[in-house]
């Protein structure tokens, strides 16, 4: 009997968050605000340690994402997107060499949402999770590889590191929303430039501290 009572309070328990679950697909634009910080290149006789240093710009992008919502509080997202590209610029020593190469990059992020149920139709939330980047392609410029002194391959390790973010959904009807968020990940990577020249292979490194800042708005279809 005693087995019976639990197996029924099992049932009852997953029919109440069945009756809650809520699956949303969600498209729109994102901008990601890069704010890195690294120590100056080491290694190599052709630009100096001490002034060699690097600015990442900013890029936009298509963003899209699944978000599941188990429970009036509580959901699970992850947050996609087409990798963006980021121009890299000299700085220091190197600046006059204007941009010296492409990096792109695809950064997946699974987050742990909690939503608060303060106003009918819009529901601000906050978000815990885990990014993952992974640098795709990068490509060094011809000023890159005159500034580096002669043809350079670049390569970024990929990173894991935590993220956060904060947000706001304002929805229209059943089906149709607007979803609005700030968010930030730990993002740091490793990168190493070997340079081709006369004598033989130059390789610079540093490690990058990426920082990055991402603003998006994008249109949501929950079912």
């Amino acid at each position: 009997m005693k087995a019976n009572h639990i197996l029924c309070a099992g049932l009852l328990a997953c029919a109440a968050a069945g009756a809650h679950a809520q699956h949303t697909v969600y498209l729109g634009g994102a901008h990601i605000d890069v704010n890195a910080t690294m120590p100056p290149l080491t290694g190599g006789p052709a630009i100096p340690a001490p002034g060699a240093l690097l600015r990442i710009g900013s890029a936009d992008t298509l963003g899209f994402g699944y978000t599941y919502r188990f429970s009036p509080e509580w959901s699970a997202e992850v947050a996609l997107g087409l990798p963006p590209s980021h121009k890299v610029y000299g700085a220091g020593f190197i600046q006059a060499f204007g941009q010296i190469s492409v990096v792109e990059q695809m950064p997946p992020t699974v987050f742990a949402n909690y939503h608060f149920n303060l106003w009918e139709r819009v529901k601000p939330f906050v978000g815990l999770g885990i990014n993952y980047t992974r640098f795709t392609k990068t490509r060094s410029t011809p000023s890159g590889d005159a500034a580096s002194g002669g043809p350079t391959t670049i390569s970024l390790s990929d990173s894991w590191g935590l993220a956060g973010h904060v947000g706001m959904t304002v929805q229209y009807d059943k089906h149709w929303s607007l979803v609005a968020t700030i968010a930030r990940a730990d993002v740091k990577s490793d990168m190493s430039a070997v340079t081709q020249t006369r004598e033989g292979d130059i390789t610079r490194t540093t490690r990058i501290n990426f920082r990055p800042t991402v603003y998006s708005l994008s249109l949501g279809y929950s079912f």
